[in-house]
């Protein structure tokens, strides 16, 4: 094919996003005239109320969907922690480029890390997982709700005098933005949520013309961690606003994936790791997510 449609939402990190891959595919095929449609999604018209209150991540995934299936664009671009784990009957995430920093970090004006912010102190986060995250670590701290695109959150912690947010890595470094960051977050006790850093590219599954051309700029093994978190998340029917998170790595010939769940105050939580081979990746995520529903998982998240 000549020519290519990618259809993107319209923030500033959404089209940043949106041009990387079109220039990818331009090194790969110098000669293939690439259009980006910006569509603007329900999650893009209410900024003010909760996530869970419009609808949850498909909020900003609808719109952009359609366009797929009716054929007006051949590629949707997202940010993959935004993309469903379960797609509209038509759809499939086909993979991911080179993943960025999948960390959680925080971002404040006045403590360089969690640990020196007041006992008391407001953190703003718009997500239950980093809610129930930051609870659990220091219960003590008020958690107040945020939305918004980055520009948008960094300036309500500058006008609010938050003691500071919670943000993705990845985010603020593709933005240049990598200065505001105060501390990077250990994984080990703030797990990600799932395919975040990740760029995530759907397409609608009849579209045999458009998938060659993505072989070109996706990366093995991003899409296969990004793959089994998906499937990890899917065999735990999340939603946006359960505390829950999931970061799987490969290390040599090791394929290693973390899943964690809480309730909304991170009062109860489980978190597990499950190690094995590479090629057995998706048998591992099934696994996980097996061993935390017989740990009672599903009930601390209030199935």
């Amino acid at each position: 094919m000549n020519t290519v449609t990618i259809g993107s939402r319209g923030s500033k990190l959404a089209l940043l996003q949106t041009n990387q891959v079109h220039d990818m595919l331009i090194e790969v095929y110098p000669h293939l005239n690439i259009n980006i449609n910006i569509i603007k999604t329900k999650g893009d018209n209410d900024l003010d109320k909760p996530l869970h209150e419009i609808g949850g991540k498909s909020i900003f995934t609808g719109e952009l969907e359609d366009e797929l299936l009716s054929h007006n664009v051949d590629i949707a671009v997202h940010s993959l922690k935004d993309l469903p784990s379960t797609l509209p009957e038509g759809l499939i995430y086909d993979g991911s480029p080179g993943r960025a920093d999948a960390r959680d970090v925080f971002v404040s004006e006045k403590w360089n890390t969690l640990d020196k912010v007041p006992q008391g102190g407001t953190i703003a986060t718009g997500s239950s997982r980093r809610k129930a995250q930051m609870l659990q670590y220091r219960p003590d701290l008020h958690i107040v709700g945020l939305r918004g695109n980055i520009d948008t959150r960094l300036r309500k912690l500058d006008k609010n005098k938050w003691d500071g947010i919670i943000m993705a890595s990845s985010a603020l470094h593709r933005l240049g933005l990598h200065s505001r960051i105060s501390q990077y977050l250990d994984p080990e006790y703030f797990v990600p949520a799932g395919g975040q850093g990740a760029i995530g590219l759907e397409l609608a599954v009849d579209r045999e013309d458009v998938k060659p051309l993505l072989n070109a700029i996706i990366d093995e093994e991003t899409t296969s961690c990004c793959k089994a978190e998906r499937l990890y998340l899917q065999k735990m029917e999340s939603s946006c606003f359960s505390p829950i998170g999931c970061l799987a790595k490969i290390d040599k010939d090791d394929f290693i994936i973390t899943g964690y769940v809480a309730c909304l105050n991170g009062s109860r939580y489980i978190k597990k790791t499950e190690k094995g081979k590479v090629v057995d990746s998706k048998k591992l995520a099934l696994q996980l997510a097996d061993n935390m529903i017989q740990d009672g998982a599903k009930e601390i998240m209030g199935k």
